[in-house]
């Protein structure tokens, strides 16, 4: 029998331990993304900072998002500038409140595709 010594332990993946760290739920819009097989398959790492913006791919500049809310973010940055390190829960709540307008858009988008000419807003 062959004695294996020096094999490195599995290491947690990054997208785990975002995982673990965001207790399961879109930090955006609070979804389960536990609840079912499908759910999970629906979480995404998400740069806080937009690696098109400058943000960088470690662990602290990466949050757990649903799909929905990672794309309705897409590359946004609040503005005023907001220090994402310094006020993370303050950032976090502005790229919040960018999706929720989003959000209503697509909504507003949805019923005219289905009940076109029944609802008008404004």
């Amino acid at each position: 029998m062959t004695k294996i010594t020096n094999v490195p332990l599995p290491t947690k993946s990054k997208f785990l331990l975002l995982f673990e760290r965001d207790q399961g739920r879109c930090v955006y819009c609070g979804m389960d993304l536990k609840a079912d097989y499908d759910r999970f398959m629906m979480a995404t790492e998400d740069h806080l900072v937009p690696t098109s913006k400058g943000g960088g791919k470690a662990i602290e500049n990466l949050i757990l998002s649903c799909t929905v809310c990672n794309r309705l973010k897409g590359h946004f940055v609040p503005e005023p500038a907001i220090d994402p390190v310094a006020d993370k829960r303050k950032y976090i709540a502005a790229v919040r409140a960018h999706i929720m307008i989003r959000r209503s858009e697509r909504l507003k988008e949805f019923m005219q595709v289905t009940h076109p000419g029944q609802i008008e807003y404004q």
